[in-house]
């Protein structure tokens, strides 16, 4: 009997999973750190009311100035607990990560003692030595494999030591009051002058940002979250933890006032809603999976200003890690859309997420609403100012003008970011976004390719693909033979300049479901052409995604029928088929004089249809100026 000594199995080690709720935790801590700050901010830059005077003027003083330092201390503790349950988390995804590599390892190994031990009890003795050599191999891997399950136990329990330590460091109201008196304790406030110093240079943001420490980074958080979680240049993943910490805050005080009764605001319903809806897009990636982890896509808030624009607010929600993916994708969307609609355009980048996923690298999609995009809600077009107003910049550029500028600095920072290797970044611009984009690489936009799907033009001083200063080859077209608002692409007054899937226009225009042709009494249908372009499953998105992957799409011939003349051939179908609906239904059909007068009336509706035409057109550019012309821009309400 051949004799081999084998080493034992290598035995299973504890579990050890990341817990999303512990991620939430620190949401929760970095909102109440904001909430405590900004509470103490108001009392320092306040003070007793002019009205008082004496004993009780300096009464109130005494009390403020104790608020004050009490605030002071809870957001030095906070500080330090914030932190540290940042760095908790960090630690235990990677040490979940690094149990999977090892139980993967202990797995093999054990089937590899097994297959040994199998050999022996059918080998010959001739064959003991090498069998042997064999044994020792595997319990060397055994040995080393025992040494880095030890290491990484005593790397889990330091981890829970760092944590217990940083709150025992300041579990008490002297030890926060202490640390907030400590002098090495970052300044806040000198560190916004700085930061509001560098301006809007993502370079000079960034390599200042990558100077600060953890702690001062950290301070930065909780006592101004809209700025560091808004400014470009500052990494996506402390972007997000700011701007997390001020959803959470929203949410946590608007919930807060309801529950005591207290009636909001219409100011703070519009706030409420677009701070649930947010919640909401960022919830997505929890119910699906990342094709290339295994896990639940990894969501980050990288835009959060819910009063930007008159209240329509500001976002962006990303799907998977830009500063990390090896493809970045950025949806623009276009009219009707603001913050409120937040989580349907997450959805869109969701869909296109897995998408792309499927061609095996790691990637992003942004759903970026960072512009003040033309509202209109039909059941609110008579309001004044609102919707009506707003709606008036649907038949001119200068939203769209200023939104490309926004949408170049925000991709100015995706750049500066961007670890390791350069992502391959696509912009896609959706209606009127696709007339933003174009603004965009016009004026300069740092991205490999553009692609314009639903487009109602490429912008006035854009005649072809040459100007949009992309990559030659890398501008992509979308644009279904059914979606009305692709009627709308010319120069002049109506429509948003050239309609770029025209063959003439240069670009590569890609396949998509055309959608069903659809009658006056369903305009429904032609709506809903223009919104499917993300549909799963379609042609459209599929394509899509291969451009996001950088892989080529299925390639279509460009449109040789001008824009406008689609929309003119359907009006004069329209009116016909109308006239025909009505002939059939009143028309004795044996009468020859019925016959030809039918026949009269149906060319009499050709005619008026496209009189209607033309006078629509007149009529709408002309109550657009008359509504947006007194209005003003409204770029400076937020930069």
């Amino acid at each position: 009997m051949t004799t081999v000594l084998l080493p034992p199995h290598v035995p299973a080690f504890p579990e050890l999973e990341a817990d999303p709720g512990a991620a939430a935790v620190t949401d929760s801590l970095r909102a109440t750190g904001v909430a405590v700050s900004d509470a103490g901010s108001a009392i320092e830059g306040g003070g007793a009311p002019a009205e008082w005077t004496g004993r009780t003027a300096e009464a109130a003083q005494h009390q403020m100035t104790l608020f004050a330092e009490a605030t002071r201390a809870a957001v030095a503790a906070l500080e330090v607990v914030t932190l540290a349950c940042d760095r908790y988390v960090a630690a235990v995804t990677a040490l979940t990560s690094e149990r999977e590599h090892l139980e993967s390892e202990r797995v093999e190994l054990n089937r590899s003692i097994d297959d040994l031990a199998g050999a022996v009890r059918s080998a010959e003795e001739s064959e003991a030595a090498g069998l042997q050599a064999d044994a020792d191999r595997l319990a060397a891997r055994a040995r080393d494999l025992v040494r880095r399950l030890d290491a990484w136990q005593r790397h889990v329990k330091e981890a829970e030591d760092r944590l217990i330590a940083a709150f025992r460091s300041v579990d008490t109201e002297r030890e926060a009051e202490q640390r907030s008196h400590d002098p090495s304790v970052p300044d806040p406030d000198a560190l916004v002058r700085q930061l509001q110093a560098l301006g809007h240079d993502p370079r000079a943001v960034h390599a200042w940002w990558s100077h600060l420490s953890p702690a001062e980074q950290e301070a930065l958080k909780l006592h101004s979250p809209e700025l560091v979680g808004n400014t470009n240049g500052i990494p996506c993943g402390d972007r997000d933890d700011a701007n997390r910490g001020s959803l959470q805050h929203d949410l946590d005080h608007l919930h807060a006032l309801q529950e005591d009764g207290i009636a909001l605001t219409d100011a703070q319903h519009r706030m409420l809603e677009r701070a649930q809806a947010t919640r909401d897009a960022l919830d997505l990636g929890r119910t699906a999976t990342d094709l290339n982890t295994g896990k639940p896509v990894v969501t980050q808030l990288l835009l959060y200003l819910p009063g930007a624009f008159g209240g329509d607010g500001a976002g962006a929600v990303s799907f998977g890690d830009p500063d990390t993916a090896t493809d970045t994708a950025v949806l623009v969307p276009g009219l009707t859309n603001d913050l409120s609609s937040i989580a349907s355009q997450g959805q869109d980048a969701l869909h296109l997420f897995q998408n792309a996923s499927n061609h095996h690298e790691t990637t992003a999609v942004i759903a970026w609403m960072g512009y003040d995009a033309p509202s209109w809600d039909p059941q609110r077009l008579f309001d004044v100012p609102g919707d009506g107003l707003d709606v008036g910049g649907v038949t001119r550029e200068d939203l769209a003008e200023d939104g490309g500028h926004r949408l170049s600095d925000f991709v100015d920072g995706l750049r500066v970011t961007d670890q390791g290797g350069r992502s391959h970044l696509t912009v896609i611009g959706h209606s009127y976004g696709s007339t933003t984009a174009a603004h965009a690489a016009h004026d300069g936009l740092h991205a490999d390719s553009l692609t314009l799907i639903g487009s109602p033009g490429a912008g006035g001083g854009v005649h072809d693909v040459s100007g949009l200063h992309m990559p030659a080859g890398h501008v992509y077209v979308g644009s279904a033979d059914n979606d009305v608002v692709t009627w709308l692409g010319r120069d002049g007054s109506l429509g948003m300049g050239q309609d770029p899937a025209q063959a003439g226009f240069g670009a590569t225009r890609f396949a998509v479901d055309p959608g069903p042709s659809f009658h006056a009494d369903d305009l429904g249908q032609g709506i809903r052409n223009h919104t499917s372009y993300f549909d799963d499953p379609s042609t459209s998105l599929d394509n899509l995604g291969s451009i996001v992957a950088g892989d080529q799409p299925t390639v279509v011939e460009g449109r040789h029928e001008p824009a406008n003349d689609l929309a003119r051939n359907w009006a004069e179908r329209e009116a016909a088929y109308q006239a025909q609906q009505a002939y059939h239904h009143y028309a004795d059909p044996v009468a020859d004089h019925l016959v030809e007068a039918g026949e009269h009336a149906l060319d009499g509706a050709v005619a008026a249809g496209q009189a209607a035409y033309e006078t629509g057109h007149d009529v709408l550019v002309g109550g657009a100026h008359l509504i947006t012309d007194p209005v003003g821009s409204f770029q400076d309400l937020w930069r």
